[in-house]
Protein backbone atom coordinates (compact mmCIF):
# COMPACT_ATOMS: atom_id res chain seq x y z
CA UNK A 1 0.00 0.00 0.00
CA UNK A 2 2.67 2.62 1.13
CA UNK A 3 4.58 1.27 -2.19
CA UNK A 4 1.40 2.27 -4.75
CA UNK A 5 1.25 5.62 -2.64
CA UNK A 6 5.18 6.32 -3.11
CA UNK A 7 4.29 5.49 -7.03
CA UNK A 8 1.26 7.47 -7.58
CA UNK A 9 2.34 10.35 -5.41
CA UNK A 10 5.81 10.52 -7.88
CA UNK A 11 3.25 10.56 -11.07
CA UNK A 12 1.80 13.30 -9.47
CA UNK A 13 4.83 15.08 -9.21
CA UNK A 14 6.35 14.33 -12.94
CA UNK A 15 2.60 15.23 -14.22
CA UNK A 16 2.55 18.62 -11.66
CA UNK A 17 6.35 19.39 -12.93
CA UNK A 18 5.44 18.65 -17.00
CA UNK A 19 2.09 21.04 -16.19
CA UNK A 20 4.39 23.72 -14.84
CA UNK A 21 6.81 23.61 -17.54
CA UNK A 22 3.72 24.13 -20.26
CA UNK A 23 2.19 26.86 -18.49
CA UNK A 24 5.51 28.45 -18.58
CA UNK A 25 6.14 28.24 -22.13
CA UNK A 26 2.41 29.06 -22.45
CA UNK A 27 2.99 32.16 -20.58
CA UNK A 28 5.86 32.98 -22.50
CA UNK A 29 4.11 32.48 -25.85
CA UNK A 30 1.58 34.92 -24.38
CA UNK A 31 3.89 37.34 -22.96
CA UNK A 32 5.45 37.52 -26.82
CA UNK A 33 2.20 37.34 -28.36
CA UNK A 34 1.07 40.59 -25.96
CA UNK A 35 4.70 42.35 -26.81
CA UNK A 36 3.65 41.97 -30.76
CA UNK A 37 0.13 43.12 -30.09
CA UNK A 38 1.62 46.24 -28.19
CA UNK A 39 3.67 46.85 -31.20
CA UNK A 40 1.42 46.44 -33.77
CA UNK A 41 -1.31 48.80 -32.21
CA UNK A 42 1.02 51.53 -32.15
CA UNK A 43 1.93 50.49 -35.95
CA UNK A 44 -1.76 50.86 -36.12
CA UNK A 45 -1.87 54.44 -33.97
CA UNK A 46 0.84 56.19 -36.23
CA UNK A 47 -1.10 54.83 -39.74
CA UNK A 48 -4.41 56.59 -38.08
CA UNK A 49 -2.93 59.86 -37.22
CA UNK A 50 -0.39 60.02 -40.57
CA UNK A 51 -4.10 58.95 -42.71
CA UNK A 52 -5.77 61.80 -40.48
CA UNK A 53 -3.20 64.31 -41.41
CA UNK A 54 -3.41 63.27 -44.65
CA UNK A 55 -7.28 63.48 -45.18
CA UNK A 56 -7.43 66.51 -43.56
CA UNK A 57 -4.30 68.45 -46.12
CA UNK A 58 -6.52 66.78 -48.71
CA UNK A 59 -10.24 68.59 -47.07
CA UNK A 60 -8.11 71.83 -46.90
CA UNK A 61 -7.23 71.64 -50.12
CA UNK A 62 -10.22 70.76 -51.36
CA UNK A 63 -11.94 73.68 -49.56
CA UNK A 64 -9.15 76.01 -50.78
CA UNK A 65 -9.62 75.16 -54.39
CA UNK A 66 -13.41 75.64 -54.62
CA UNK A 67 -13.18 79.14 -52.80
CA UNK A 68 -14.64 78.22 -49.58
CA UNK A 69 -11.56 78.82 -47.11
CA UNK A 70 -11.82 82.43 -45.23
CA UNK A 71 -11.26 83.47 -42.00
CA UNK A 72 -13.69 86.69 -40.99
CA UNK A 73 -13.47 88.75 -37.52
CA UNK A 74 -16.86 86.90 -36.47
CA UNK A 75 -15.29 83.78 -37.19
CA UNK A 76 -15.38 81.23 -33.66
CA UNK A 77 -11.88 80.27 -33.20
CA UNK A 78 -13.11 76.71 -33.00
CA UNK A 79 -14.45 76.97 -36.48
CA UNK A 80 -11.16 78.96 -37.32
CA UNK A 81 -9.36 75.72 -36.24
CA UNK A 82 -11.16 73.80 -38.39
CA UNK A 83 -10.58 76.00 -41.36
CA UNK A 84 -7.21 74.64 -41.36
CA UNK A 85 -4.53 72.88 -39.21
CA UNK A 86 -1.98 75.34 -38.62
CA UNK A 87 -4.73 78.34 -37.20
CA UNK A 88 -3.47 76.92 -32.97
CA UNK A 89 0.08 77.87 -34.24
CA UNK A 90 -0.58 81.22 -35.25
CA UNK A 91 -2.90 81.73 -32.64
CA UNK A 92 0.48 80.97 -30.13
CA UNK A 93 2.56 83.44 -32.06
CA UNK A 94 0.17 85.97 -30.86
CA UNK A 95 -0.08 84.98 -27.55
CA UNK A 96 -3.51 83.40 -27.46
CA UNK A 97 -4.02 79.84 -26.12
CA UNK A 98 -0.62 79.12 -25.42
CA UNK A 99 -1.13 79.63 -21.20
CA UNK A 100 -3.62 80.15 -18.75
CA UNK A 101 -3.27 83.88 -18.73
CA UNK A 102 -4.30 84.72 -21.81
CA UNK A 103 -6.10 80.77 -22.40
CA UNK A 104 -8.49 81.85 -25.17
CA UNK A 105 -12.07 79.65 -25.48
CA UNK A 106 -13.25 78.28 -28.66
CA UNK A 107 -16.40 79.85 -28.14
CA UNK A 108 -14.82 83.14 -28.37
CA UNK A 109 -14.59 85.04 -31.82
CA UNK A 110 -11.63 86.29 -33.40
CA UNK A 111 -12.86 89.65 -32.75
CA UNK A 112 -13.67 89.07 -29.58
CA UNK A 113 -10.41 87.78 -29.09
CA UNK A 114 -8.58 90.53 -30.16
CA UNK A 115 -10.34 93.08 -28.37
CA UNK A 116 -10.24 91.20 -25.34
CA UNK A 117 -6.33 90.77 -25.31
CA UNK A 118 -5.27 94.11 -27.07
CA UNK A 119 -3.72 92.09 -30.33
CA UNK A 120 -4.05 94.21 -33.73
CA UNK A 121 -7.56 92.20 -35.62
CA UNK A 122 -5.66 93.26 -38.56
CA UNK A 123 -2.26 92.05 -38.07
CA UNK A 124 -3.92 88.48 -36.84
CA UNK A 125 -6.61 88.53 -39.76
CA UNK A 126 -3.34 88.41 -42.39
CA UNK A 127 -1.31 86.19 -40.64
CA UNK A 128 -4.56 83.73 -40.84
CA UNK A 129 -5.24 84.56 -43.90
CA UNK A 130 -2.01 83.59 -45.44
CA UNK A 131 -2.29 80.34 -44.25
CA UNK A 132 -4.57 80.28 -47.34
CA UNK A 133 -3.11 81.96 -49.68
CA UNK A 134 -2.68 80.08 -53.04
CA UNK A 135 1.51 80.01 -53.28
CA UNK A 136 3.69 78.17 -55.87
CA UNK A 137 2.50 74.58 -57.11
CA UNK A 138 -1.25 76.19 -56.19
CA UNK A 139 -0.87 74.78 -53.02
CA UNK A 140 -1.59 76.92 -49.28
CA UNK A 141 2.05 78.38 -47.93
CA UNK A 142 2.40 77.64 -44.73
CA UNK A 143 4.04 81.18 -42.58
CA UNK A 144 7.20 80.97 -40.25
CA UNK A 145 5.23 81.64 -37.03
CA UNK A 146 8.49 81.25 -35.03
CA UNK A 147 9.49 84.48 -36.65
CA UNK A 148 7.08 86.74 -34.72
CA UNK A 149 7.75 88.67 -32.31
CA UNK A 150 5.20 89.59 -29.16
CA UNK A 151 4.30 93.15 -28.47
CA UNK A 152 3.15 92.54 -25.07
Amino acid sequence: MATAAIIIAAAALIAAYLAMRQAGAVDRRLTEISSSLAELRSALNESREKAAEKVSGLRLEMRRRAGELAFTPEMTIKEAMEVHPAVSDVLASFHLGGCSTCAVSDVDTIQGACQTYGIGQAELMAALNRLIEPGDGDTAKPIDVTKRRLNI
